[in-house]
């Protein structure tokens, strides 16, 4: 301690020694809080560098797996996108799956997907149907047909052909063929089966008549009148008419299609474009309209393959007893005939010997009155087809003899 010579230089001593130790405690203080902001600073750094030192294996474990997994997702790409060439596209994702959003919505219909054909119209059915449907001929009647396979094999009935071995065949095209009988039915089995010589032939595919639905359309084709190619529509009435006693096993198929005299043999054609029936006889009786009858496509095909040979049989009997009636009918018809021609001849003679009216004219209607009439060859043909009317009850004698009657009106 100095020494003070008065004791106001001891007090100012004394104040100026305070007055530094309290500044040196501020001083301290100050560095103290520093001390230990650095402390917890350094120990703060040295925590992290600790824990850095402690996990940096697994730190570097962790980044190798995530290194071998992007690795083996490259690979399983690299492999998927070579199993996607040999995987069939029908096997693969959907598309709905594989597409972006963006192209989701252009999505076009695949190609095997594509929609199905509009079914055919009436028009394209008989379009195609003509070029199979002919015309027949023989020296004593005439009718129509249909080919039913490539090679020439053609369907009529038996009464278009009778006991005719050789008949001529005349194609939609004009072009006219000769055909053979190769089997023949007997009437009420009144199918008939043909040739003609050569292949590629345009024919029709017989329907499953089983699958006949009343109330179906149907159209028919064939040659009434001579009139090649002619098209009358209507529907079927009925599937499955049959005949009496011996002659169940053919079926009829109903229809009010228009069919006349030289429609005989040809096709009732359905929707599919395929023969449901063939046009085979009509009822004429007064009063009765649409009554119309085609033997069912399955009796044909049974006929063909030889499935009715005891229908034959019993046809055959049958016919030996009908044709002794139809016989004494047509003997009956054709005196009839002649008795009306000599009234008929009389009469037109009369008026020429009046002068009513001039040789040639009287000639021409005596001429006009052997004729044939529209849609036979000749007046005995058309007297067998009334005495076989009248035998099935189609037409009574009467209405047969006031035919006859009309034919000869002046």
């Amino acid at each position: 301690m100095p020494k003070f010579n008065t004791k106001e230089e001891y007090e100012r001593w004394k104040a100026q020694r305070l007055e530094d130790i309290k500044s040196r405690s501020n001083n301290t203080s100050e560095h103290a809080k520093k001390d230990e902001y650095q402390l917890k600073t350094d120990s703060m750094d040295g925590l992290s560098s600790s824990s850095f030192r402690k996990n940096i294996g697994k730190i570097i474990v962790v980044s190798l797996i995530f290194l071998v997994g992007i690795l083996f997702y490259s690979l399983l790409s690299k492999d998927r996108k070579q199993d996607d060439t040999l995987i069939p596209k029908s096997q693969a994702e959907p598309d709905s799956i594989r597409k972006s959003a963006d192209t989701v919505a252009n999505t076009k219909e695949p190609a095997s997907l594509s929609q199905p054909a509009a079914p055919k119209s009436w028009a394209d059915i008989i379009q195609q149907a003509k070029k199979s449907v002919v015309f027949i001929k023989t020296p004593n009647s005439m009718g129509s047909g249909f080919v039913i396979s490539p090679d020439g094999i053609i369907v009529t009935n038996s009464h278009v052909i009778r006991d005719i071995t050789e008949v001529e065949i005349i194609f939609n095209s004009n072009a006219s063929k000769k055909a053979s009988i190769v089997k023949r039915g007997t009437i009420p089995l009144d199918i008939a089966i043909l040739k003609v010589a050569g292949d590629n032939f345009e024919y029709l595919t017989l329907a499953d008549s089983n699958y006949c639905k009343e109330g179906e359309e149907v159209m028919a084709i064939g040659a009434p009148y001579s009139l090649s190619g002619t098209v009358t529509k209507g529907i079927i009435s009925n599937c499955n008419r049959r005949l009496k006693d011996e002659f169940q096993d053919i079926a009829y198929i109903q229809t009010d299609t228009p069919i006349s005299p030289g429609n005989s043999g040809g096709p009732l054609i359905n929707k599919n474009g395929e023969v449901i029936g063939m046009l085979t006889w009509k009822i004429v009786k007064k009063g009765f309209e649409g009554l119309n009858f085609a033997i069912a496509s399955n009796v044909i095909n049974s006929f063909k393959d030889g499935r009715l040979n005891k229908v034959e049989e019993s046809a055959k009997k049958v016919y030996e007893e009908k044709s002794k009636i139809i016989s004494n009918r047509i003997d009956r018809l054709d005196l009839i005939w002649m008795n009306e021609y000599s009234a008929y001849y009389n009469k037109v003679a009369g008026m020429v010997a009046r002068g009513a009216i001039s040789v040639d004219y009287g000639t021409q209607l005596l001429s006009r009155a052997t004729a044939a009439p529209v849609g036979f060859t000749s007046v005995s043909e058309w007297l067998a087809f009334l005495a076989d009317s009248v035998l099935k009850e189609e037409i009574t004698e009467n209405q047969a003899h006031a035919l006859i009657k009309s034919s000869f009106a002046l």
